[in-house]
This record gives structure tokens, sequence and C-alpha cells, in this order.
């Protein structure tokens, strides 16, 4: 059986996978913006990415994960208050289950849901 640590290893290199698949998406969607990645925010927060683009503030988070939760909006709520952007999206894989009540939730809490197609294969 695989040890907690090297399981904890490959899902840290799946998500970086992910992250890299979605800033390519970002530099195609945004080709004439600022994309910063990982940066520290004063809280210690550390969003996947900040996209500068005309003067706006948009915060973009990557999940590759089994489902979302609403412990992920509110994450990207956080980033988002603590920079006084403008607007968030998350991208998700396409395997990543997005309840309804999620999606509501998000779309309440002004928090866009791009579906991609990764699959991570």
């Amino acid at each position: 059986m695989p040890s907690s640590f090297f399981i904890h290893k490959l899902k840290f290199e799946f998500a970086a996978l992910f992250e890299n698949y979605v800033f390519q998406l970002l530099k195609k969607k945004f080709s004439n913006c600022a994309i910063i990645e990982q940066v520290r925010l004063e809280s210690g927060l550390i969003p996947d990415f900040v996209v500068e683009c005309d003067g706006k503030l948009i915060v973009v988070d990557a999940k590759a994960k089994e489902c979302l939760k609403k412990s992920d909006i509110n994450q990207v709520i956080g980033y988002l208050q603590e920079l006084d952007g403008d607007s968030a999206i998350i991208y998700v894989a396409d395997y990543t289950e997005v309840p309804d009540s999620i999606e509501d939730y998000a779309t309440v809490n002004a928090v866009d849901i791009e579906y991609t197609d990764w699959s991570g294969s």
C-alpha cells in the first residue's frame, strides 16, 4: 500500500498539471492581460492566479478534484474580498462533480464556474 506521503505528492503533482493547463487557457483567453501565478496575499492566502486586465482584477482558482464544495467557493470569495477584485472564476476538471446547490451558491456570490475538458490523462 502506498504511503500517505507518496499519495500526497501525487495529488500535489496532479494539481500542478491541472494548474498549468488552466494557465494555458488563461493565456489564450486573456492574451493582452497580466496573469500572476501563486501570489501570496497579506493574509497568507495564495490564489492560483490573479488576472489584471483593463484596470480590473479577476481571481482564478483551478480545482481538479472529485467534487466541488461550498468551502471551495468560500475560498475564492476570500481571495476576491482581500484583493478587492472585480470577479472570480473557478476552473474545474471534466470529472469534477458540481452539485446544483454549489453551482447556485457560486452564482449568488458572483463566482463563475468554467468547465474544462481536462481529464488528467
